[in-house]
């Protein structure tokens, strides 16, 4: 006898709450109608659903996503590094204190005691009325960099797969993968583990709609930001799977209800108001911003970041300062709107010589990024903008670069600082191929530029 599951799937919405309405009536209206049928379905989250971009994830520091995800019958969800790595270790291991739906998560460890948190579980198995028993893995990308010094050990995933299907191969009917590990990563699991059956992919936004049939694996991606909802059958006969398939849901296309824009407003205006009521600094002037050109906010930022690293060279580009620094009272919802990336410092070691080569790399590339969109790698802005130093001095007719008065020598350690963005975009390899890197933790760019002006011109 033949019998169908169904699976549906959000992922990568990143606090995009403009569909979440739709979205939330759609998931619970299909999970009640399969019900009534007497069909199995299953409701996936596969992480990024939340990120302090949005002022009520950064006012609560994510817990009100996680409430909205309550409202919909969840019934197991990953993490991705927005949650993993957007967050503290303390403010994560508190995220889900009121989840009504379980978190599974194989592939990261407390560095303390090299074990899964609590709040998560490896795989769960879900049993249908049918009798067919459905493993559910979770996976999110290993990013070592930003999970080990905020206190966690990733893991990859040939570390925890072959363990766990071998546990898993025995007691489910079908496994699930809900994967936060990238579509290139997805591939190869796909390729080397023959066991799961499908893996709902996430993190790199991609966008499958009729899914790609890998060794007998199915691949899905629902790309980002609510914009399409996953739907995945699993046809089975006798408890074995026959027949695979998967489509994208486009939610622009979902119906309206007269409330859904009110609430997705108040989820905005419940945000600032919660930020503006914390009060930081009393600035007593003006800083502008303007993305094309040096401006002193940039050089507040230098200072700032140069500060609390101690660090006497520090790297910005304009185009991260969205907003002006106004006189007044400085509150967070202000910060945050100037600020919005959840970027972090990063101090970077290299030797002189490789040092000029970055310096010398950006001033060629200075007129295109002054105007080069980016997108992506936590950037929240809209143009890379002007680069500024602070600590050298550029003679780029000499070809001189003077750190402390003196021509920097090839042999001289340079130590400088600047946010994690430059790590992970393509136009500065040599940070990552050549530098000795150390992300700081626990604070975005906001927080430490907050500190400053805090510490600087405190409210009397």
């Amino acid at each position: 006898m033949e019998t169908k599951i169904h699976f549906y799937h959000v992922n990568d919405l990143h606090s995009h709450f403009e569909n979440w309405p739709k979205i939330r009536r759609y998931l619970n209206q299909k999970k009640k109608e399969h019900q009534a049928l007497g069909e199995s379905v299953f409701l996936f989250d596969i992480g990024d659903f939340l990120d302090r971009v949005h002022p009520l994830t950064e006012a609560t520091d994510g817990y009100a996503n996680i409430m909205l995800m309550n409202q919909v019958q969840y019934d197991a969800v990953t993490i991705g590094n927005n949650e993993g790595i957007g967050n503290s270790k303390n403010i994560l291991n508190n995220l889900y204190r009121d989840a009504n739906f379980p978190i599974v998560l194989a592939n990261m460890v407390d560095n303390e005691d090299d074990r899964i948190p609590g709040w998560a579980k490896p795989y769960i198995i879900k049993t249908t009325n049918e009798g067919v028993r459905v493993g559910i893995i979770g996976l999110t990308a290993p990013l070592y960099l930003s999970y080990i010094p905020n206190g966690w050990l990733p893991k990859e995933s040939f570390e925890v797969l072959p363990q766990l299907l071998t546990e898993l191969r025995t007691q489910t009917d079908v496994i699930v993968l809900l994967s936060h590990m990238g579509i290139i990563e997805d591939e190869h699991m796909a390729e080397m583990y023959e066991d799961i059956d499908v893996i709902i992919g996430a993190h790199t936004h991609h966008v499958l709609p009729q899914g790609r049939k890998i060794e007998g694996t199915l691949l899905t991606g629902g790309g980002k930001w609510g914009t399409y909802i996953g739907h995945t059958t699993i046809t089975l006969n006798q408890n074995i799977p026959i027949n695979l398939e998967t489509e994208l849901i486009t939610c622009e296309t979902l119906p309206v209800e007269p409330i859904d824009a009110s609430e997705v407003q108040s989820y905005l205006t419940k945000g600032k108001q919660l930020l503006k009521a914390k009060e930081i600094a009393d600035m007593p002037v003006t800083l502008t911003t303007d993305w094309q050109k040096e401006t002193d906010l940039v050089h507040l930022g230098l200072d700032a970041i140069c500060a609390y690293s101690k660090c006497d060279i520090g790297l910005l580009n304009s185009g991260l300062f969205l907003d002006d620094l106004k006189a007044g009272v400085v509150t967070k919802e202000m910060m945050h709107r100037i600020l919005p990336h959840p970027m972090r410092l990063i101090v970077c070691k290299m030797p002189g010589n490789i040092f000029k080569q970055l310096i010398w790399g950006m001033e060629d590339m200075r007129d295109d990024l002054r105007t080069k969109a980016v997108t992506g790698m936590g950037f929240r802005g809209k143009i890379f903008g002007e680069l500024v130093y602070k600590g050298i001095r550029v003679d780029t007719t000499q070809k001189i670069i003077y750190y402390k008065g003196m021509a920097l020598s090839d042999d001289q350690e340079v130590r400088f600082v600047t946010v994690d963005h430059y790590r992970y975009i393509s136009s500065f390899p040599l940070i990552e191929n050549k530098g000795d890197v150390e992300l700081l933790f626990p604070y975005f760019l906001r927080d430490v530029v907050s500190l400053y002006l805090e510490d600087r011109f405190p409210i009397l």
